[in-house]
């Protein structure tokens, strides 16, 4: 399919807005072709879908179940973990926050990770005593990394390191947590974008979240005023107050940026058409009862597919086992977050791993590698504080930048044993062809029939009909007796009903 905007169903074509580049520039770079399509709105209760991958990480577009569990998935770890950990003098010892992405057009591996400077030569209590960097490395493979020797900071009397933004800035008082690539800016000098926090004036006006731009990801060039502010000044349209923990999140289905912050114990979403202008952060992730402080202490969001994924670093404040893990988020609209479970996507580690206490979020989305999504977090083998315990948490444990993979959509899982279940969808409209299922069913079958909009099977698309799947795979192909794909069902509201026996079903979706 073309790229250009051209003729666009038989109308003349338009001039792209912002939106449309940004939608379109996001989704080539998440491997798929835009496509701007005008679609009458389907009935109350008719989902439409596309290509992308139905999940089931919410159950948003699931009727009924029967006999099927929900199973929620966490990461494996890599042997190699923390795979970015302290390397060079300016490097930091404990685990650092940062952000690792795939460019698509460099098929390089990208990572940018907090470093250590000069003393602050602050003594205050809960003040940082040494400076922060910005470091830089890259891979081919995701695990091995390189330091290139950039020549652009001076650290400890040499240019010889690879420091993007060095201590200078801010006095070190700031780090970046999320940092992502814009490929569909038209300005090239701000093909990369980052959020971060400073401090360097904690007490004044001048402390809060800013952000920076790049036309390489290595020169940046940042805002003189925090967009968002610790303090707010009054009588003034400063925004906040919000703290540190933030992230960024391209949004190519609506056409926007979307900045997620901390106000306390709730998390926050800010939105913005231009990367300069935001809009007053609202809460778009309620703290539960009895959840106070920084127990829901950060999030990220990005696109998949057709929906939201997102990530939380959930701070269990037990005063004599404070514990960081990673759980999925769902949102369907990138505004309101929800937490399916409580089950870590990354949990802590055993005795004598690198992240026995403390595993936090990235801030770039999930990498897919194959059949794999790479998904990166912060681990370290030390508690954070407030902790009342009496060993000795406060030992310089190294940690750093860990990798933890999952099968692709498989954050989730509906499951059915030998005595059999079933999943029914709510009614859909679909534009492709071929049904196909992401499904663990090679010691089981999977089946799939088509339901017309009051349950009933359409004759050539019943269970009877359908040859089994049988087999492991993100992306097997549904056929049945006499026919191949669901084409002659187009533009027909549909049902699909799912009968699982021994079978975990990951996602399915029409291509």
């Amino acid at each position: 399919m073309s790229n250009s905007p051209g003729r666009i169903m038989g109308r003349a074509p338009r001039r792209l807005s912002r939106r449309d580049v940004l939608k379109s520039g996001a989704a080539l770079a998440a491997g798929w072709s835009p496509l701007i399509r005008l679609q009458a709105a389907e009935p109350v209760g008719v989902v439409s879908i596309g290509h992308a991958p139905q999940l089931f990480v919410d159950l948003a577009r699931v009727d009924k179940l029967e006999n099927v569990k929900r199973h929620f998935h966490s990461v494996q770890k890599s042997p190699a973990n923390p795979v970015l950990r302290k390397q060079n003098p300016w490097e930091t010892l404990y685990g650092t926050w940062g952000s690792v992405i795939f460019d698509s057009e460099e098929k390089l591996f990208k990572a940018w990770y907090g470093g250590t400077g000069r003393p602050t030569g602050l003594t205050r209590p809960g003040f940082q005593r040494t400076r922060y960097v910005l470091c830089y490395a890259t891979s081919t493979d995701g695990v091995v990394w390189k330091r290139p020797e950039l020549g652009l900071h001076e650290i400890n009397g040499s240019k010889k390191n690879n420091v993007v933004v060095g201590d200078e800035h801010h006095e070190g008082m700031a780090h970046w947590e999320s940092i992502v690539k814009d490929p569909a800016d038209p300005d090239p000098k701000r093909r990369y974008k980052a959020l971060g926090w400073s401090s360097y004036d904690w007490d004044g006006p001048l402390s809060g979240i800013y952000s920076m731009t790049s036309p390489d990801g290595l020169r940046w060039t940042h805002t003189p005023e925090p967009l968002f502010r610790f303090h707010p000044r009054p009588g003034t349209a400063d925004m906040g107050p919000v703290g540190d923990a933030q992230s960024v999140m391209i949004d190519s289905l609506r056409g926007r940026y979307v900045a997620y912050l901390r106000t306390l114990p709730h998390r926050a979403m800010s939105e913005s058409s231009d990367f300069i202008h935001w809009t007053p952060p609202k809460t778009c992730l309620q703290a539960s009862a009895g959840e106070t402080s920084n127990m829901v202490y950060n999030h990220c969001g990005f696109v998949y597919g057709d929906q939201y994924l997102g990530f939380l670093t959930y701070f269990n404040r037990d005063p004599v086992n404070p514990l960081c893990t990673v759980r999925v988020l769902a949102s369907r609209d990138g505004d309101t977050w929800e937490r399916p479970t409580d089950t870590p996507l990354i949990d802590v580690g055993e005795v004598g791993e690198p992240d026995r206490f403390l595993n936090m979020l990235t801030g770039a989305p999930p990498i897919r590698v194959g059949d794999q999504l790479f998904i990166y977090f912060r681990s370290l083998a030390k508690r954070h504080g407030p902790y009342e315990g009496s060993d000795d948490t406060a030992s310089e444990f190294p940690g750093g930048i860990s990798l933890g993979t999952i099968r692709v959509d498989g954050f989730a899982s509906l499951d059915a044993s030998y005595d059999g279940g079933s999943v029914t969808t709510k009614p859909l409209r679909f534009r492709g062809e071929q049904l196909r299922v992401n499904a663990k069913a090679d010691f089981g079958q999977l089946f799939a029939e088509v339901l017309d909009e009051q349950h009933n099977p359409i004759a050539g698309f019943t269970k009877q009909d359908c040859n089994a799947v049988a087999a492991d795979g993100v992306d097997q192909p549904v056929t049945w007796q006499a026919h191949d794909d669901l084409r002659e069902l187009k533009d027909r509201v549909i049902r699909l009903r799912f009968s699982l026996k021994n079978v975990r079903l990951y996602s399915y979706r029409i291509a």
